[in-house]
């Protein structure tokens, strides 16, 4: 048995295990994990600022792990409602619902009631997470026994609707939120059950056609792959080549290729922590945000650009008839690559004297960079063959796709914080949203690429860049033969 048919042996292997992978890991309940409220619907005779705090076992709640949420129904007199039973009677204001952004990771749960005294008026309490409710009862509140500066908790009705009426004191009054975070989970997958096997059907239909297609023309994609690898001494002499003379005759030579990305990030740090006061990310400097995440995007950048000129720079390659030409665009990107490797090293580096030291999730930076590689190498090979025929690709390359793009991809500010779900979908539509979102994850947030949606995100990147590579080939193989007549 040959290699090649070793290798598309391999392929349909492989695409047999994401089959059974997606049915078996990817859960509806994984994709919008981010997207839990904690609920509470309530009045008060007195406007205030409601905040929660939340921890994992064992921790002490801090301000830094908290939501807050201010209550403005009663300042005005407007709507007021009296509560009454047989013993006493209480006047609040308009009836609001506080909605706090919870992250699910954690297990414990505070509510904070304000700092000033006064009555609460509980109509309902839950959380919710896409539609679906996992209900507070108000007999758990009534007798939760972590309650300091909580002076009563009465159950009272209002028009056939049980509420609970919290009366505390000035200062910080204070309960805890008893629940289940495995049975909220189990509430939600079981809601969605239908939803997952849906989707989980969608996804492998779509790869397992892909994968059909790869199949067919199996031998024509893997052509140019193994055309490097066959030609790798060759193409590595030519990288170190092309990036040697890219500066040649200049005084700095080479140290050029590295001063350029860091003013460029000099200025970004400049302009959005000393000129617009942008804070920290997170648990880390904003200078850490934006380095770790402009890395990928200067290596992209400049093999994008390098990779589409790759025939008009080595024109007189081209028109040599023993050249092998299907090595030039992985040239360029390789030329690209050594500079990147410089850059991680410098950020791994500088997030170390910044206290954020590597863990074992910064071996995903490997595959990170693989992706980059491999992503920006398709589109490479797609672009370096069209703009022999047609110039005015590289102007729209350089400013609808890298100018425009590098916006658009969440570089400078923090996507999960600036947008609803919805347009945070349509952004990771984005290959680089998940390459720059996957050096953040390994360097400084410390998740794994298969955990919750990111395994979801995971597929459909590959599923992208297998497109892009093959579009990318198919189109240089069938135009390589015009290129030394047009250039």
């Amino acid at each position: 048995m040959n290699k090649k048919k070793l290798l598309r042996i391999l392929f349909v292997v492989i695409i047999i295990i994401l089959n059974l992978i997606i049915f078996w890991k990817i859960d509806f309940s994984d994709i919008d994990t981010k997207g839990v409220s904690f609920v509470m619907e309530m009045a008060s005779n007195k406007d205030d600022e409601y905040q929660i705090y939340y921890t994992k076992v064992g921790e002490d709640f801090s301000e830094a792990a908290s939501k807050k949420v201010f209550y403005d129904g009663f300042a005005n007199g407007t709507d007021v409602t009296t509560i009454e039973n047989d013993t006493e009677s209480i006047t609040v204001g308009k009836k609001q619902t506080l909605r706090f952004d919870y992250p699910i990771e954690y297990d414990n749960l505070r509510l904070d009631f304000g700092q000033y005294a006064g009555n609460t008026v509980i109509y309902d309490m839950y959380f919710e997470m896409s539609g679906v409710k996992y209900q507070i009862p108000m007999e758990q509140i009534q007798n939760e026994k972590n309650a300091p500066s909580i002076l009563s908790r009465i159950l009272m009705e209002k028009e056939g609707q049980q509420c609970l009426v919290v009366n505390a004191e000035a200062g910080d009054p204070n309960m805890l939120i008893q629940f289940h975070k495995d049975q909220l989970l189990e509430q939600y997958r079981e809601a969605n059950r239908q939803n997952t096997l849906i989707l989980d059907i969608a996804i492998c239909v779509v790869m397992d056609f892909i994968a059909i297609y790869v199949l067919l023309h199996f031998y024509s994609l893997i052509d140019i792959p193994v055309q490097i690898y066959q030609n790798r001494k060759l193409a590595l002499t030519l990288a170190k080549n092309d990036f040697k003379t890219k500066y040649a005759g200049s005084y700095l030579g080479m140290i050029w290729a590295f001063i350029q990305p860091v003013v460029t990030i000099l200025v970004y740090w400049f302009v959005f922590s000393v000129g617009l006061k942008a804070g920290n990310e997170g648990d880390y400097p904003y200078v850490l945000f934006i380095v770790v995440g402009i890395i990928p995007w200067f290596f992209f950048s400049d093999s994008l650009n390098g990779g589409t000129n790759a025939m008009t720079d080595y024109n007189y390659l081209v028109k040599k008839v023993v050249f092998n030409i299907d090595i030039l665009p992985f040239v360029k990107v390789l030329s690209a690559f050594f500079v990147h490797c410089f850059f991680i090293a410098f950020a791994l580096i500088l997030c170390t004297c910044m206290g954020h030291h590597p863990t074992i999730y910064t071996v995903q930076l490997i595959y990170y960079i693989f992706c980059n590689f491999v992503f920006v190498l398709g589109l490479s090979y797609l672009s370096s063959a069209i703009v022999v025929f047609f110039r005015d690709l590289g102007q729209f390359i350089n400013i609808f796709i890298l100018q425009v793009g590098v916006w658009l991809t969440p570089i400078m500010w923090n996507a999960n914080k600036m947008l609803s779900p919805t347009a945070l979908k349509l952004f990771k539509i984005n290959p680089m949203f998940y390459i720059v979102s996957g050096f953040r994850d390994s360097v400084l947030d410390k998740n794994w690429f298969w955990t919750g949606d990111r395994l979801l995100w995971t597929i459909y990147f590959w599923i992208i860049t297998i497109l892009v590579f093959g579009l990318g080939v198919k189109i240089f193989r069938r135009l390589k033969i015009h290129f030394a007549d047009v250039l």
